[in-house]
């Protein structure tokens, strides 16, 4: 988490298409921990593994405090 202390250090994209890819590495790149949900459990585990999002935002890497997940519940706990 970001040291700021605002209540937006965690954060959660639902959808990691090409403008929620987009949305989450901006927010990540800002200091945020982000969340990104990708309804794929397949397509979560290749963006955790490549960090980037070859078939929505190709050759945009994907900041480490940017973790997708295909779990809802994971992508919005302790996210406001």
């Amino acid at each position: 988490m970001s040291s700021h202390g605002s209540p937006w250090d965690r954060v959660a994209v639902l959808g990691a298409g090409s403008w929620g890819t987009a949305l989450a590495v901006l927010l990540a790149r800002k200091g945020l921990e982000v969340r990104l949900w990708a309804r794929r459990a397949a397509m979560a585990q290749e963006l955790r593994e490549r960090r980037e999002n070859p078939l929505y935002l190709p050759g945009v890497s994907l900041p480490h405090t940017l973790l997708p997940t295909s779990s809802l519940e994971e992508a919005v706990a302790g996210a406001r």
